[in-house]
């Protein structure tokens, strides 16, 4: 009985001190979470730091949902640290360790920053499926001030894609929600976005007023972030109203107060206004001296947001200068950034300012093409004005009609007031002295005809006030059967374009190597070929040379659709050529060549530092009398799949094997056929034997560069080797349908993102 009481003592003292061991685990990650948190805006190097030393911690803990707030935490400093793809990884592994049931605030705030992620990163649809996971959840808990935030952050991604009325929709529940809570910051942030989104559409009047509401809001809660927020976007209303010095002064002070918050960002966005307010104003010297600034701090923080506008203005600034050459150098780099980050007002400026400085230098043609190019965008801008008029009607209309109502409403508490009022005023008189009964009962009486008028005279302006509203309704009504009208009209161009491109793909089918021409010369083959765009940039060929050797080539040019299949077309025209005199004695000297006459037939130079057109290539030579081979490559890789005990080939590296076979990759070089900026080098040329089992494949970069699965990542050159691998043996029609089957299902709903080309043959 003592031995038992002994061991039951020994056991509970264990378990004592494992529990006291994990609670006290648990205290240290949370005091380095705290940090971490506090550290994030502030300096978030060490946020990562924290978080990072967080997360070793919690190695030897078994709790899901504190391991999930370190991920979480850790995720939100990458965030603060422009490190995306770092933060998306302990995001999305968080919500791995965190179940609805478990902690739905907790997975509401993650999908939230991941919507986040996914906006600041231009992919909005993402954005919007992360935000709306996160209002579900928020509903389910009930909790009001989190579906409020969630509602500003749905309507700010509508607002950036241009889709404003659905845009304020959203922000004005928010908005209803917050001050129905009485949260002075919610109502403060979604004013600030309010006054944002009416920035975007020029009404300037509803910017101010949303943002000096959010000012007043800030400075009650003494928030200085929120304060320079509402001041920059004022300073920003400012300079598009034409007060320029008021825009100035107000900046002044909202960079010193940033350099004493260490606000890189905000000093960023500060310098960059002061700049175009410089340039409008023609002091260039000023001008040059704050976009510089802007420019410095953006590249060490790696701020993308207003580059291409930077970029645009520096430009802008070196044409002024006189310095052509410098100026048109930034104008490349503001349309690529304007390309990639998708906005269309600074695509539109950066065409315009493209035009005038190739018609600066005489070249007519360029300035032209680039006036078409801004001319369709401003098309495409000023078409959005009846949708603005249209939503800008909805917000007047709401608050015409809120106003109503509240008016209403008040003369209805009014009224019920003052008969509360009267009925004390007669039962206490009544008390007192009945004799004044009668008089009371008049004076009543008279009171309320006197609000019963006031109501009429209401009555009235309210009907006066729906009158007017309703002759907006169908002046805005005529504007939409126009806008109805021009867009049929862009659907009949759009039919003719496309009717076009179709014609233009069977030529291009038709200058490819036949069926039976391939068939004949290699014995037995696929080839998977799936334009993005009906005609395709990538391109095959097999031809037999006239010294008896097969060329079999892979290619994929620059660009896809109807550019990609003009280069296509010089391609193929060239490598004809090239074959058919056969001046070449091996794949490289072939590719050299080749490279030579795309350079020449394009006209790159040393000085283009803008053209990058040009042809990525794996190129095959097989001599069958021989049972030799010989391979070079422009970036492309040749993989040959050979039975285990074969000699290697020449240059090949071992990528992946199964019991029967090895699946090998010879590297092509690392440059294109065309103009590149490093000097130009030749090609290598790899020779090995081949065998009568031997499988090969040569691919674009289409298939493994495919965004899908249900995490959205690319299908990846590994994964195709591993499917390539598994199928090898199976026959060539085979092969392909199952490659076409599996690219299909991994893609889903997502949308091709670059022309397929597989070729898999056996000689």
């Amino acid at each position: 009985m003592k031995t038992f009481n002994f061991y039951c003592h020994f056991i509970a003292i264990v378990l004592f001190m494992l529990t006291a061991s994990l609670s006290l685990f648990s205290q240290n990650v949370d005091s380095l979470l705290k940090k971490a948190e506090y550290y994030r805006h502030k300096n978030p190097d060490s946020s990562v730091f924290i978080a990072r030393k967080a997360l070793s911690l919690i190695d030897t803990i078994f709790n899901k949902e504190l391991s999930a707030r370190v991920h979480y935490t850790l995720g939100y400093a990458y965030y603060n640290r422009n490190d995306f793809e770092l933060a998306l990884y302990h995001f999305k592994h968080a919500i791995t360790l965190v179940s609805n049931n478990s902690n739905p605030n907790l997975l509401a705030l993650i999908h939230n920053r991941i919507g986040n992620v996914y906006q600041l990163k231009s992919y909005y649809n993402q954005a919007i499926d992360e935000y709306k996971k996160a209002l579900e959840l928020n509903y389910k808990s009930g909790n009001r001030i989190e579906i409020a935030r969630t509602l500003v952050n749905i309507g700010t991604v509508f607002s950036i894609t241009g889709n404003f009325s659905i845009a304020l929709q959203y922000m004005l529940d928010a908005l209803q929600i917050f001050e129905q809570a009485y949260e002075p910051e919610g109502m403060a942030w979604t004013s600030l976005s309010i006054s944002r989104l009416f920035s975007r559409l020029e009404i300037n009047e509803k910017a101010m007023q949303y943002a000096e509401n959010a000012l007043n809001l800030y400075r009650k809660l003494n928030n200085q972030t929120g304060i320079t927020l509402s001041q920059t976007e004022l300073a920003n209303i400012y300079y598009h109203t034409g007060m320029h010095d008021k825009a100035l002064d107000l900046l002044t002070n909202i960079l010193q107060a940033n350099k004493k918050n260490q606000n890189l960002f905000g000093e960023a966005a500060n310098f960059l206004l002061m700049g175009i307010i410089y340039f409008d104003n023609k002091q260039l010297d000023l001008s040059e001296k704050y976009l510089n600034l802007s420019l410095q701090i953006k590249q060490q923080v790696n701020d993308s947001i207003d580059v291409s506008k930077l970029n645009r203005y520096l430009g802008e600034l070196e044409i002024e200068k006189g310095n052509i050459q410098t100026g048109l150098i930034y104008l490349n780099r503001a349309l690529i950034d304007a390309q990639q980050q998708k906005i269309t007002t600074d695509l539109r400026d950066t065409y315009f300012s493209l035009s005038r400085v190739e018609q600066l230098k005489g070249d007519y043609r360029k300035a032209f093409d680039y006036y078409t190019q801004y001319s369709a965008l401003k098309d495409s801008v000023n078409a959005s004005q009846i949708a603005k008029l249209e939503m800008q009607y909805d917000f007047e209309k709401r608050e015409r009609e809120q106003e109503l109502i509240n008016r209403q409403r008040e003369a209805m508490q009014q009224a019920k007031l003052e008969r509360q009022r009267m009925v004390t005023i007669f039962i206490s008189v009544a008390l007192i002295l009945s004799l004044a009964l009668a008089g009371v009962v008049f004076w009543f009486y008279r009171e309320k005809k006197t609000i019963n008028q006031i109501l009429v005279r209401q009555n009235r302006e309210i009907i006066r006030q729906k009158d007017e509203i309703e002759n907006q309704k169908h002046e805005i009504e005529a504007q939409r059967d126009l806008a109805e009208r021009q867009r049929d009209q862009i659907a009949e161009q759009q039919k003719q374009i496309t009717d076009s491109i179709q014609y233009a793909s069977r030529i291009q089918a038709a200058v490819l190597p036949r069926e039976q021409q391939v068939a004949s010369l290699l014995k037995e083959h696929f080839v998977l070929y799936q334009p993005k765009n009906i005609v395709s940039g990538d391109f095959y060929w097999v031809t037999r040379l006239p010294n008896g050797r097969i060329a079999i080539a892979v290619a994929d040019c620059t660009g896809h659709g109807v550019p990609g299949a003009f280069m296509s077309m010089l391609g193929i025209t060239l490598l004809k050529e090239l074959t058919a005199a056969q001046t070449f004695t091996n794949p490289a000297d072939l590719l050299i060549q080749l490279r030579r006459m795309v350079i020449s037939s394009l006209n790159q130079t040393d000085l283009d530092n803008d053209s990058h057109d040009g042809i990525d290539m794996g190129l095959l030579v097989i001599d069958k009398e021989k049972n030799l081979a010989e391979y070079a490559g422009a970036y492309f890789p040749l993989l040959i799949i050979r039975n285990s005990g074969l000699p290697v080939p020449n240059g090949a590296r071992k990528r992946e094997a199964n019991d029967k076979a090895i699946l090998y990759e010879i590297k092509g070089d690392k440059m294109p056929i065309g103009h590149h900026v490093i000097e130009e080098r030749p090609f290598s040329t790899y020779h090995f034997p081949i065998f009568d089992t031997d499988t090969f494949y040569l691919l674009s970069d289409g298939y493994t560069d495919q965004f899908g699965g249900k995490d959205n990542h690319k299908f990846m050159m590994i994964n195709l080797m591993q499917l390539l691998l598994n199928i090898y043996q199976l026959p060539m029609s085979v092969q392909n349908e199952k490659l076409r089957n599996e690219f299909e299902a991994f893609r889903g709903d997502q949308r091709q993102v670059d022309d397929i080309l597989v070729m898999g043959f056996r000689v």
